[in-house]
């Protein structure tokens, strides 16, 4: 078969390189970037292991590729994604709506209230002043800070252990910020933080799992908050009550659209219910690479050819599949990136290219690559990961290696605990 993907920032790289090892005729065609400080580790990325083109070019010669399945591995370059739907071309991910669930906040919001789906009480600010003034006039409740533009890690999370305490430490962040970006104050809301995700086929829902991940780049929840830092995936019952009380309440919606891909909502299961926080309707950092690297039991081409055709019928392991995203603490380009072939299809590479025998990091992402591994319990799913992080070598390499342990507050091991008493899963 042949596949075309589309990336902005080379996050499907990893599934460019399996379809390759499948046998598959793989392009990857890129969006390019406007900062050219990074242009020139950008352009590395991928080279001599995958044929590259821009996107502009692959639009332009699109004819030749009729034949092609084109997968976006993020929500970017919608009015191509939109462009190539109209023309009849076999496309999954990305598109008008997913974009908008991802990245129009207030249209999201207000797309899943109608279904009953509620977020924690948010309030929306130009300026920290006015947001000041508020907190002051609400002392008693503790808010997360989200800005609507910027990195990962400029959202803020009070480590205060009382509200009120939380409340002033947010009132004196606020006074030191420098950023023009509007932002929402979202109220803290005390529960277990999850994701799930189920894939819908022309409206019908046909497969759910279940993402546990931990956000903090360092051990024990300290540092920056990240994409994902690692986390461990499960199958799980379109049935279950984790599915009905968040994205099963939006059925009739994806029935209605007859849409075809991935329908996810992260939220809070605490005490007075679901909390709904986002939706990401596209692949996303680990969980999609560990879901598909460690328990599909069909090979990657013929998933994803499924999802297309329509005939796709889930056929995941039972037990957890672990990931741990491994980094630079200062990316460089040219760095030699070794593990022995034995392991080579535990890895989803991002950072990666290859000169002559060499893979090497291109500098463009901090991220360098994600290890993978099973396990029949999310003990054992750890130990195996590690297991597989510890055979990879590179300079600088850094991850976490506490995704198996209990004391600290995002504990996977805990959540899943909780879930399960909770009567979610």
């Amino acid at each position: 078969m042949r596949f075309i993907i589309a990336t902005h920032y080379f996050a499907g790289l990893g599934f460019a390189i399996r379809l390759r090892d499948e046998g598959h005729d793989v392009i990857v065609a890129y969006r390019g970037i406007d900062d050219r400080r990074a242009t020139e580790s950008y352009d590395l990325v991928g080279n001599g292991l995958v044929p590259k083109l821009t996107l502009r070019e692959a639009i332009d010669d699109r004819e030749r590729y009729r034949d092609a399945i084109w997968i976006w591995d993020e929500n970017h370059s919608v009015v191509e994604n939109e462009f190539l739907r109209k023309e009849g071309f076999r496309v999954f991910g990305g598109g008008a709506y997913a974009d908008t669930m991802e990245h129009d906040r207030e249209a999201c919001l207000a797309f899943v209230s109608k279904y009953g789906v509620t977020p924690p009480p948010s309030f929306a600010f130009d300026h920290a002043l006015g947001a000041v003034d508020f907190l002051e006039k609400h002392t008693g409740t503790a808010y997360v800070y989200k800005p609507d533009r910027g990195e990962n890690y400029e959202t803020w999370l009070p480590q205060s252990a009382t509200a009120a305490e939380a409340n002033l430490e947010l009132r004196q962040h606020l006074r030191s910020l420098r950023s023009d970006s509007p932002f929402v104050l979202q109220e803290l809301k005390e529960g277990i933080e999850t994701n799930v995700e189920v894939w819908f086929v022309d409206g019908e829902p046909r497969f759910a799992f279940m993402s546990i991940e931990s956000k903090k780049k360092l051990a024990g929840d300290l540092g920056d908050l990240i994409g994902c830092a690692f986390d461990f995936t499960f199958a799980i019952p379109v049935e279950s009550r984790a599915v009905q009380e968040s994205v099963g309440r939006l059925f009739p919606a994806y029935a209605e659209m007859r849409y075809t891909g991935f329908g996810d909502a992260n939220f809070i299961a605490a005490r007075d219910g679901i909390w709904f926080f986002e939706k990401c309707e596209r692949f996303g950092y680990n969980a999609h690479p560990n879901l598909l690297w460690n328990l599909n039991r069909d090979s990657l081409g013929d998933t994803f050819a499924s999802l297309v055709d329509g005939s796709f019928q889930p056929n995941f392991a039972p037990g957890f599949g672990a990931s741990c995203t491994m980094y630079m603490d200062h990316r460089a380009p040219g760095k030699v990136i070794q593990f022995p072939e034995a392991i080579a299809r535990d890895l989803y590479l991002y950072d990666v290219y290859k000169e002559g025998d060499l893979l090497l990091t291109a500098g463009y992402y901090d991220d360098v690559l994600v290890a993978n591994a099973f396990g029949y319990t999310i003990p054992t799913a750890w130990e195996a990961v590690l297991a597989k992080a510890e055979l990879v070598k590179f300079p600088g390499r850094s991850y976490r290696i506490d995704g198996g342990g209990t004391s600290y507050p995002s504990s996977p091991l805990r959540r899943y605990e909780a879930l399960q008493a909770m009567g979610y899963l």
